[in-house]
C-alpha cells in the first residue's frame, strides 16, 4: 500500500518566515523550517545557524549541584583520597566515565573506574554491581561519583552511606518520587538553565569537568592545559548516541565536536571510525556518531564488558587503539546477527511476520528466554534495539523482555510521539521490580510469573495515553519545493541547520506532480529502489527509496502523477559530489 504514512504539513507563521528569510538572506523554505522549529526570531535563528561553544554554553557553576560536587572532588584530590567513578554500560555511560576520569586524573586525582556488566548486574548503581566492585577492589572507596546513573538508586545510596562512602550522583535520568540521600546530586532535571535541561550523562560530566578546571585555576591548584577539546568529542558523540534532543546546549556540543573532530578526536575513536568505514574518514557528522561509532561503542556493553569501550576512549597507545577497534567491530557484527534473529522471532510471536500484517493492539509486548544452557536466546543486551525496530514497524510502543532461567525478566521499552515510557511502566508497576530511563526509552525488570499481568497493564496504559488508538504513523512534511529548489546551493543552506537527530530531524521536503519514468530494484536483495523522476519535463536528482516495501509493479501500474516526500542528501561517488532524493513516501498526486 502507498502512501505508507499519514502526511501532515508543518505549521509556521508564513509572514514571519518571509520576514526571517529577508533578514537572514536564506531561502524561504529554510526560513519557514526555522520558524516551525521554534527558532523564528532573527537573533535566535542566527545563533542556531552558527553555534558557538564559548558564548552558547551556560556557566557550569550555575548548573544545579555542580558547585558542591566540585568542592568535594577538589577536597578529595588535594587530600589524595581514592575516587571511584561508577558509570554505565552504554555509550553515554562509557563516554561520561571517560570524560570525568580524564579530567580528575589530569587534576592529580587517584581515580578508578567501574562499569557494571549488563547480563549479570543490570543497569546502573545496583547492589550486585556494588558488591562485585568492592570485592574486586578489596575495599569501599572514600568517594564514589556516579555518571549517567544513580538518581533512582535510593536504597543503594543509603547502603553506601552506611559504609561511610561519600556519594556524588551525576545523572540525567528522570528522578523518582524520592531522591537518594547522596551528599550531592547533579542532574539537569532538578533545575538546569534553559537550554541545558536535556543534557545526557556525558554532557553533565562535561559540565563538571569544565567547572573542575575553572575552580582549580582560580584557586591555584591546577595550571595545566585546557581540557575542553579533549573531552568535547566523546561528549558530542554520546549526545547523539543517547538520542537526547539536538537542541540548546546539546546542539552546541555536537556541532562543536563535529567541527573539531580532526583536531581533538582520540586515537581510539579514529581507529574505530577507520575500521568501521573501511577508509580514512576525516569529516564525520551526526549520522557517523549515531549509526557508525555509537553502535560499536554500545556493542561492548551489550555483548561483553563495556570496559573495552572505555579503554578505547581513553587509550594513548596507537597499537592498542587498533586492537580495541577490531574487538568492538567484531562484537558489533555479532550483535547484528543476534538482533536480526530476535526480531524475526518477535515478529512471529506478535503476528508481524505475515504479509500486509495490520497490527491492532495498543502496544507490542513480546518476550523470550535469554541464554540458557549454552544456547544463545533473547540476549538482554540486544532487546532495546529490537524494541526500537518493532516501534518503527508498528508505530506503537514496544516492550521486549528477556527471561532468565528462573523466570525473571529484564526488559526494554521504546515509545514514540504521544507516549511516555516511564508513565506507562509506572502504571504497570504491580508487575515490576524496578524501572528507569527516559520518556521515550526505558528499562524494567519483570517479576517471575508476572509477564501476562505486565502485558495487560502496559496495554491499558498505552491505550490511555493515546486517544487515537489504531492510527498509522504520521509523517511531517517540512515544506513543499519547486523543481528549481533542488540544487546543491539549497542543500548547503539546509545543512546549516545540522547536526540533525532527535529534536532536530533531517528536513523532509515534498514535491507535487511528479512523473515516475523508471524504477528498478537495487541492493543485494532488491529491497531498495532506484528511481528516475521528472516534473513538468525537468529531471529531478536521482531518487532512492530504501526498504520501500512497495513493489515496483504497483508503482509502475499507477500510471499517473505522484506527490513525493523525501530527504535531500549528498552522494559522493567516483570523485563526483551530487545531491539525491532519498524517498520517504509517495502518494497519487493531489494536483
Amino acid at each position: 500500500m502507498f502512501p505508507k504514512f499519514d502526511w501532515l504539513d508543518s505549521e509556521a507563521d508564513e509572514k514571519k518566515a518571509w520576514d526571517l528569510a529577508a533578514v537572514l538572506k536564506v531561502p524561504p523554505p529554510i526560513a519557514r523550517l526555522l520558524v516551525a522549529r521554534g527558532v523564528g526570531e532573527p537573533d535566535t535563528a542566527a545563533a542556531f545557524l552558527s553555534p558557538d561553544l564559548k558564548t552558547h554554553i551556560t556557566e557550569p557553576l550555575a548548573f544545579p549541584g555542580v558547585r558542591d560536587a566540585v568542592d568535594r572532588l577538589w577536597s578529595a584530590i588535594r587530600s589524595k583520597r581514592d575516587i571511584l567513578v561508577f558509570g554505565d554500560f552504554d555509550a553515554d555511560g562509557v563516554a561520561a566515565a571517560a570524560i570525568i576520569s580524564i579530567a580528575l586524573r589530569r587534576m592529580g586525582g587517584q581515580v578508578e573506574v567501574f562499569l557494571p556488566v549488563r547480563d549479570i548486574e543490570g543497569y546502573g548503581l545496583s547492589f550486585a554491581a556494588i558488591e562485585r566492585c568492592f570485592a574486586e577492589r578489596g575495599r569501599a572507596p572514600s568517594l564514589l561519583l556516579t555518571v549517567d546513573c544513580g538518581v533512582s538508586s535510593v536504597a543503594e545510596v543509603a547502603h553506601l552511606k552506611q559504609l561511610g562512602v561519600e556519594v556524588i550522583i551525576s545523572d540525567h535520568h528522570e528522578p523518582g518520587a524520592e531522591l537518594p540521600r547522596a551528599d550531592v546530586i547533579v542532574n539537569p532535571r532538578l533545575g538546569a538553565s534553559p537550554g541545558a535541561e536535556e543534557l545526557c550523562g556525558a554532557g553533565v560530566a562535561f559540565k563538571i569537568s569544565h567547572a573542575l578546571v575553572e575552580a582549580g585555576r582560580r584557586n591555584g591548584w591546577y595550571s595545566g592545559a585546557a581540557l575542553g577539546g579533549e573531552l568535547l568529542v566523546p561528549a558530542g558523540l554520546a549526545t547523539v548516541a543517547d538520542v537526547v534532543p539536538l537542541t540548546g546546549e546539546n546542539r552546541v556540543l555536537v556541532w562543536s565536536a563535529i567541527k573539531h573532530w580532526s583536531r581533538f578526536a582520540g586515537l581510539g575513536l579514529r581507529a574505530l571510525l577507520s575500521r568501521a568505514a573501511q577508509t580514512t574518514v576525516t569529516a564525520p557528522d551526526a549520522y557517523t556518531f549515531g549509526y557508525i561509532l555509537g553502535p560499536r561503542i554500545n556493542a561492548a556493553g551489550r555483548m561483553a564488558s563495556a570496559m573495552a569501550a572505555y579503554e578505547l576512549l581513553t587509550t594513548r597507545d596507537k597499537d592498542r587503539a587498533t586492537e580495541l577497534a577490531a574487538q568492538l567491530e567484531g562484537l558489533n557484527g555479532r550483535r547484528k546477527g543476534i538482533e536480526d534473529r530476535i526480531l524475526v522471532a518477535a515478529c512471529r510471536q506478535c503476528g508481524l511476520d505475515k504479509a500486509d500484517a495490520a497490527y491492532g493492539d495498543p502496544a507490542v509486548v513480546v518476550g523470550g528466554n535469554g541464554s540458557h544452557a549454552g544456547e544463545e536466546g533473547w540476549h538482554p543486551g540486544v532487546i532495546g534495539i529490537v524494541a526500537s525496530r518493532l516501534r518503527e514497524l508498528t508505530g506503537r510502543p514496544a516492550a521486549v523482555v528477556s527471561f532468565d532461567a528462573g523466570g525473571y525478566g529484564r526488559g526494554s521499552v521504546r515509545v514514540g510521539e504521544g507516549y511516555h515510557a516511564l508513565d506507562a511502566l509506572s502504571a504497570a508497576g504491580e508487575a515490576l521490580d524496578r524501572f528507569g530511563g527516559h520518556a521515550r526509552a526505558a528499562g524494567f525488570d519483570v517479576k517471575p510469573g508476572a509477564f501476562d499481568l505486565f502485558k495487560r497493564l502496559f496495554y491499558d496504559a498505552c491505550t490511555a495515553q493515546s486517544a487515537s488508538g489504531g492510527h498509522r504513523l504520521a509523517l511531517t512534511v517540512d515544506g513543499w519545493l519547486e523543481t528549481e529548489d533542488l540544487s546543491y546551493d539549497f542543500y548547503r543552506e539546509q545543512q546549516r541547520m545540522a547536526p540533525f537527530g532527535h529534536g532536530n530531524p533531517t528536513p523532509r521536503w515534498g514535491v507535487r506532480g511528479v512523473v515516475l519514468t523508471d524504477a528498478k530494484p537495487m541492493g543485494s536483495t532488491g529491497a531498495h529502489l532506484q528511481m528516475t523522476l521528472k516534473r513538468k519535463g525537468r529531471l529531478l536528482p536521482r531518487g532512492v527509496w530504501f526498504r520501500t516495501g512497495c513493489p515496483v509493479e504497483r508503482l509502475r501500474g499507477h500510471g499517473g502523477l505522484f506527490d513525493v516526500v523525501f530527504e535531500l542528501r549528498e552522494n559522493c561517488f567516483g570523485g563526483a559530489v551530487n545531491i539525491e532524493i532519498n524517498v520517504v513516501d509517495m502518494a497519487p498526486s493531489k494536483t
